[in-house]
């Protein structure tokens, strides 16, 4: 799971192809979830013909970012709170696992990668400036390169593949978007935890450390499409 500069929003790189480009401004927040996707208006942004952007939403649609519908087109994916139960569970047990095999495998440069990105999110993770949405963007970034290093370390690529096809990336971008500043630093104050298990070789706790960050992520979404919900009626 790869994420680019967040100073990349917005403008596609020569060497980014349109799916990737259009993965990257969904993932970054800049297409909102349940927003229409127009052909010819991101051709026009594009500069392209609409035959590359219409392959890139059929991509996307079978990755499950976006969502086809007949006569109105697509649209960035919106979440229930059915998905999140779903989303999160499978989290729980494959993410918890990877931590677990992690703890016996990890080396001291993935290490030194997560007690990194643990620093640039508590770095970035106190309130908004004049531009909350970045600031979204980076926490964001940060949280997935402190997860995909424990992926990579557990030594499981297939571990790591169903993880991709699990992680709803726009769903966890809307989570830290909900997240209050102190509940950002309760999420950070887990990675620590977890990252002290992964130093002490301990699986044991480092799985069930896991598994409770996970399920405190769900229950903190749940809670925020409740609110919603209660705001719309």
């Amino acid at each position: 799971m790869t994420f680019y500069d967040v100073h990349d929003v917005g403008k596609k790189p020569e060497s980014m192809d349109v799916t990737d480009w259009l993965r990257h401004q969904i993932l970054a927040g800049t297409y909102s979830p349940g927003e229409r996707l127009r052909e010819e208006r991101l051709a026009r942004d594009l500069n392209v013909s609409r035959t590359p952007v219409r392959q890139a939403l059929m991509k996307l649609e079978a990755e499950g970012t976006v969502e086809m519908e007949p006569k109105r087109g697509a649209r960035v994916r919106s979440f229930s709170a059915e998905d999140v139960w779903n989303v999160y569970d499978l989290r729980a047990v494959l993410e918890s696992h990877a931590a677990q095999r992690a703890a016996q495998r990890v080396r001291e440069s993935e290490l030194s990668g997560m007690r990194e990105s643990i620093e640039e999110f508590a770095r970035h993770g106190g309130e908004a400036d004049h531009d909350p949405e970045g600031q979204v963007r980076w926490l964001v970034k940060c949280n997935q390169q402190f997860h995909d290093a424990i992926v990579v370390a557990s030594g499981n690529p297939r571990l790591e593949m169903l993880l991709q096809r699990t992680v709803e990336l726009p769903l966890i971008f809307k989570a830290v978007f909900w997240y209050t500043p102190y509940e950002r630093s309760i999420a950070n104050h887990h990675h620590r935890l977890i990252l002290n298990a992964l130093e002490e070789g301990d699986g044991e706790r480092a799985e069930i450390l896991m598994r409770e960050h996970v399920y405190e992520g769900r229950d903190r979404v749940i809670r925020s499409l409740e609110e919603d919900a209660r705001r719309d009626t």
